[in-house]
């Protein structure tokens, strides 16, 4: 493995992406959907919406009505975790956490569109067999899955700042501190649940061969493995067994309070990530390029 080799394909991809139509879509879905989020949530928690000041009812009862209709919504999300609920609605502010939980439901969606295309590109547009005789194919493959990761973490790292600068302006009543240690909660756990799907977009990409093909293949597999094994969970404990392909239901362990489950979920995810770039390096290496 030659780490200099593998910078130098990084830095190139890196370029080529913030130009590229995979780095542009990306870019205008996840802020598209940052922004309509926010400003969505931040309408639907306004309690004067639902209980004008001519409605006899005071701020106080129309707070306490949207806490339990809140309350209500974040039970259906988590399977009706008592812990969770509380931390998310009653120990942090209520707009961070549901920006989190749509997060790290929407997220991990969106990054298939900007992964699909780190080796498949190459290997349809017949550049690799120009690429490999200059550098190694563990260079290439590690290296375009950095270049992706680059990309990834500076868009949301620069969005996750501006939305933090939004909520120390709107909730005055909260701490500077405490927005801002959650706020790095929040994008450390979207980083860290999006990973493993890019590994996965990886390793679709260097199977297929073909930037299409990873793209039917990488969402249409998330999105069947999440249906069933919501519906097969339902009629067993077996059909759980579906939700530990991909890292679906460990997302949700950021949510919970202390740092016990979200470092167990870290390492898990770091696992997820480890064993699909693995199964990628397997195929690419075997495949006649």
């Amino acid at each position: 493995m030659n780490f200099r080799e593998a910078k130098v394909v990084a830095r190139f991809d890196y370029r080529n992406l913030v130009r590229s139509a995979p780095g542009v879509t990306f870019l205008i879905l996840y802020l598209y959907t940052a922004i309509s989020l926010g400003s969505w949530l931040a309408e639907q928690l306004r309690a004067d919406k639902y209980f004008p000041p001519n409605s006899g009812v005071s701020a106080a009862q129309a707070q306490h009505y949207m806490n339990t209709f809140l309350v209500g919504v974040v039970k259906w999300f988590l399977g009706g975790n008592s812990e969770a609920v509380n931390f998310l609605v009653f120990d942090r502010p209520i707009a961070m956490s549901a920006f989190f939980l749509f997060s790290l439901l929407l997220m991990p969606i969106l990054v298939q569109f900007l992964s699909f295309n780190q080796v498949s590109g190459y290997v349809s547009r017949k550049s690799i067999r120009y690429i490999i005789p200059k550098t190694g194919r563990l260079e290439l493959y590690l290296g375009l899955f950095t270049s992706n990761l680059t990309f990834f973490t500076l868009v949301s790292g620069a969005l996750t700042a501006v939305m933090t600068v939004g909520w120390m302006l709107v909730g005055s009543e909260v701490g500077t501190g405490m927005v801002v240690a959650y706020s790095l909660r929040i994008f450390i756990a979207v980083w860290l649940s999006c990973l493993p799907i890019m590994a996965m977009m990886s390793m679709v990409a260097a199977l297929t061969g073909s930037p299409v093909a990873t793209v039917f293949l990488g969402a249409g597999a998330y999105g069947l493995i999440d249906i069933a094994g919501h519906f097969a969970s339902q009629q067993s404990k077996w059909g759980e067994i579906l939700y530990w392909i991909l890292p679906l239901q460990v997302k949700y362990w950021f949510v919970y309070p202390g740092v016990g489950r979200f470092l167990a979920a870290s390492a898990l995810m770091i696992v997820y990530t480890a064993a699909f770039l693995a199964l990628g390096w397997v195929f690419l290496k075997r495949r006649n390029l």
